[in-house]
C-alpha cells in the first residue's frame, strides 16, 4: 500500500477543542461542535512573546520581523500527537518559513501532507504573505534524535526532540486533530488502516452529508456469531469508495462485497443518481473476530471527505448451522450469485459451525436390537431416519421375503431426529411381531446430518460389508442384497458398488452419476445421466464404471470404508457426500461401479422432505457443491473432461 503525499488543497480546515463525542446511538448522527481558531495577540516586539492558552498551541510562534516591525516570515506547532507508531502535527508557515521533522540536520520527508488556507493567522498577525495550515504524518521507526523543527527567516528558529516534548504539550488521541483539519480525514483514514485504535477515532469523527448527489447508504442486517463470523447487509450508492468500520477499528472494505440490483433502491434514488444505482445492494462477510453488540459505522470516502451514512450496532445471528443457513440463504442473494458469495463471504463462517457442530460431545449412542441378529453378519444395512419413519413398513416388508438379510445380515435404523427417537424405540416390537426380521436401532442423543448418521451406524456395525440404505430406497424382489454383496467379493478391484434406482413409474433415477460445470451457478454439479429415461439393457452380472454412484444405496467393505474415514461431515444436511467418498476411493486408487441389473424403486428426497424445499433446498445444494469443487476440482475437470471425449466419440 502506497501512502498519500503530497495532496491537493482541500477545503479550509476548521479549528476546535472540544472532547470527543461519545458514538452516537443508530440513526441518530451527532455533529461535532466546531471551535474558532485558538486566539492570538498582535505582536508589539520583533520577536512574538506569546503565552499559550489551554486551548492553544504546543509552543509560541517563531516569527521574523523586519525593521520596520513587519511580519514577514513564520511558523507555528498548533497539535502535535505522538506515540512512537506515528507523528502527527498541525501547524502553518508564512514566507520564508518552514515546520518539519529532521534527523540531524536532514529533513524527513512526511508520508502525508495537507495544505489549507490559513486566514486566522495571517489576520492575527498581519502577515505579508499568505499563511499556509499543514497536517504532516510520519510514520516509524523514527530514528534516534528526531527533532521537530521551526524556522523562521535566516535567524528565528526552535527545536525540539520527539522525546523532550512533555505529555502536557502532547494530543491524548487524534480527535482534536480531525475536528480541526475536517479536510484530512479522507486521507488519514487511508494512511492508518492497519492501525485499528488511530482508524477508529478517524473513523468516528467523520459526520454525516447533506448535500445534493453525495454518496449515501444503509446497514440493513448486522448480524454476528461468536467466533465464527457474521454478515453486513445493505446499500450504498454514489461515487464514493465505501468502508465498514466498528468500535473497535476493525475495517472492511466493501471493494470486495457481493453486490446485486435493488430495485428499491433503484426506483427511490435514480432520478438523481442514475446509473450510479445500480449494483446498489451489498453483502459483507464479517471476520470472526467480530463481536455481538458492537457498533458499526458504513463510510464512504469521497475525493478528500470521509462521510457518515449509517451505523449499527449488531445482533445475534443463529448458532446452529442448519438454523444459521436457514435465516442467511434467506437474504435476497440472486441464485447465480450463491457461489460467488460462498466463495468470498460466509462459505467459510457456515464451514466453522458445521465443523462447531462435529465437536459436540459425542454421548455414547443407545443402541437396542431384538429379534435373533446374526452373530457374524455378512452385510450390515445402514439406514438414517429423519422425519419420517413410515417407509420403515415397507422396506420391513420386502425385508421379510429376503432369507439373506433376515438371517445373515443385520438392519440397522440410525435414528437422526430427537422428535422420533422415542416412536421409533416404541415400534420395534410392533415390526418384529409383523415382519420377523430382525433389527437394530441406534440412536445417537442428537441429530448428525446424513453423513453423521451413516458414520455412527459404520461405528457400531458388525458386518463384513456395509450397505448404505435411504429409507426411502425399497427392494422390488428378494435376493438383491446377496447378489450386491457376491459381485463385490468377486471383484476386488471396486471399492464401491451401486445399483440401478428406479421412480415408482419404472423410469430411471439413477444409474451412476457424473459431473457437470454449470455456467449459470459456476459451479460443477451431480448429474444423472439418463435420468427419467426409460430403463435400458441390463447385462447379468455387470459392473458398470463410473466417476461415482449415490449413497442412497451404496455397498463397500466394513474396512475398507473405515480405512478412508468414511461420509464426510463437512456438508449440510445431505448433498454431495457420496460423491465425495466416491473420489475419496477414487484418489486411493480403488474403482466405483453401478450394477444395473440389481434394481431397487427410489422414492427420491422423501426422506429430505422436512429438510425444506424450494429455493432453500437450491441453496443448500449450491454451498455443498462450492464446497464438493473446492475440495475436487481437479478430479472434476478430468472428469468433465473425460465425458466429453466419450460424447466426441
Amino acid at each position: 500500500m502506497s501512502w498519500f503525499t503530497n495532496r491537493s488543497r482541500p477545503q479550509q480546515a476548521q479549528g476546535g477543542s472540544a472532547a470527543e463525542p461519545e458514538p452516537p446511538e443508530p440513526h441518530e448522527v451527532q455533529e461535532p461542535a466546531a471551535d474558532p481558531a485558538p486566539p492570538a495577540q498582535a505582536p508589539e516586539e520583533k520577536e512574538v512573546i506569546w503565552q499559550r492558552p489551554v486551548e492553544g498551541p504546543v509552543w509560541p510562534p517563531v516569527v521574523q520581523t523586519d525593521s520596520a516591525g513587519t511580519h514577514r516570515d513564520g511558523a507555528g506547532l498548533d497539535r502535535l500527537y505522538f506515540d512512537g507508531q506515528i507523528l502527527v502535527l498541525t501547524g502553518w508557515t508564512s514566507g520564508d518559513a518552514t515546520l518539519g521533522l529532521y534527523s540531524e540536520k536532514e529533513p524527513l520527508a512526511p508520508l502525508l501532507r495537507v495544505e489549507v488556507p490559513r486566514p486566522d493567522v495571517a489576520t492575527a498577525y498581519a502577515f505579508s504573505s499568505p499563511v499556509t495550515g499543514y497536517l504532516l504524518l510520519w510514520r516509524g521507526p523514527f530514528p534516534e534524535g528526531a527533532k521537530v523543527h521551526a524556522r523562521a527567516g535566516g535567524r528565528k528558529q526552535k527545536s525540539v526532540a520527539l522525546q523532550d516534548f512533555a505529555a502536557a504539550d502532547l494530543e491524548p488521541d487524534l480527535s482534536r486533530i480531525l475536528r480541526e483539519y475536517a479536510p484530512a480525514r479522507g486521507v488519514l483514514f487511508d494512511a492508518l488502516r492497519d492501525l485499528p485504535d488511530l482508524l477508529r477515532t478517524v473513523a468516528w469523527s467523520a459526520t454525516p452529508s447533506h448535500r445534493p448527489g453525495d454518496p449515501r447508504g444503509y446497514i440493513d442486517i448486522l448480524k454476528t456469531v461468536p467466533d465464527a463470523g457474521g454478515l453486513c447487509v445493505g446499500w450504498s450508492l454514489g461515487r464514493a469508495d465505501f468502508f465498514v468500520v466498528d468500535d473497535r477499528g476493525a475495517c472492511l472494505d466493501l471493494a470486495g462485497a457481493l453486490r446485486w440490483n435493488r430495485p428499491d433502491i433503484f426506483e427511490g434514488f435514480s432520478a438523481d443518481y442514475g446509473a450510479d444505482c445500480a449494483e446498489a445492494g451489498f453483502l459483507q462477510a464479517l471476520p470472526p473476530t467480530a463481536r455481538g453488540g458492537s457498533v458499526v459505522r458504513l463510510l464512504a470516502r469521497a475525493g478528500d471527505d470521509l462521510i457518515l451514512l449509517h451505523e449499527r450496532t449488531s445482533e445475534p445471528a443463529p448458532l446452529d448451522a442448519v438454523g444459521y443457513a436457514r435465516w442467511a440463504f434467506s437474504l435476497p442473494v440472486p441464485p447465480e450469485r450463491m457461489v460467488e458469495r460462498f466463495a468470498a463471504h460466509d462459505g467459510p463462517l457456515l464451514q466453522r459451525l458445521i465443523a462447531r457442530m462435529r465437536q459436540h460431545p459425542r454421548n455414547q449412542p443407545l443402541v437396542r436390537r431384538i429379534g435373533p441378529v446374526a452373530a457374524e453378519p455378512e452385510v450390515s444395512l445402514l439406514i438414517p431416519l429423519f422425519g419420517r419413519y413410515d417407509f420403515v413398513d415397507h422396506q420391513l416388508l420386502e425385508f421379510a421375503d429376503d432369507a439373506f438379510i433376515r438371517e445373515r445380515c443385520e438392519v440397522l435404523y440410525i435414528v437422526d431426529d430427537p422428535n422420533i427417537a422415542q416412536p421409533v424405540q416404541s415400534a420395534m416390537e410392533r415390526w418384529w411381531q409383523l415382519y420377523r426380521v430382525p433389527l437394530t436401532v441406534v440412536w445417537g442423543g442428537r441429530n448428525r446430518g446424513f453423513s453423521g448418521a451413516n458414520n455412527l451406524g459404520l461405528s457400531v456395525a458388525r458386518g463384513r460389508q456395509i450397505l448404505f440404505l435411504n429409507s426411502d430406497v425399497i427392494p422390488t424382489a428378494p435376493g438383491w442384497l446377496d447378489a450386491l454383496s457376491a459381485r463385490l467379493d468377486d471383484n476386488p478391484e471396486y471399492a464401491l458398488l451401486g445399483t440401478r434406482l428406479l421412480f415408482p413409474s419404472g423410469g430411471v433415477q439413477h444409474d451412476g452419476m457424473t459431473f457437470e460445470y454449470s455456467p449459470a451457478y459456476g459451479v460443477y454439479l451431480n448429474q444423472h445421466p439418463g435420468k427419467g429415461l426409460a430403463a435400458g439393457p441390463a447385462p447379468a452380472g455387470a459392473i458398470l464404471d463410473q466417476a461415482a454412484a449415490t449413497g442412497a444405496c451404496l455397498i463397500g467393505h466394513r474396512a475398507e470404508l473405515l480405512e478412508l474415514g468414511g461420509f464426510c461431515e463437512d456438508y449440510l444436511i445431505g448433498d454431495f457426500e457420496d460423491s465425495h467418498l466416491c473420489l475419496t476411493a477414487e484418489a486411493a486408487g480403488r474403482r466405483v461401479g453401478v450394477c444395473p441389473d440389481i434394481a431397487l424403486t427410489h422414492l427420491e428426497r422423501q426422506s429430505l422432505g422436512l429438510f425444506g424445499s424450494g429455493d432453500f433446498r437450491v441453496r443448500v445444494m449450491l454451498f455443498n457443491a462450492w464446497l464438493h469443487q473446492e475440495r475436487w476440482r481437479e478430479a472434476l475437470d478430468r472428469h468433465a473432461m473425460h465425458g466429453m471425449a466419450g460424447e466426441r466419440l
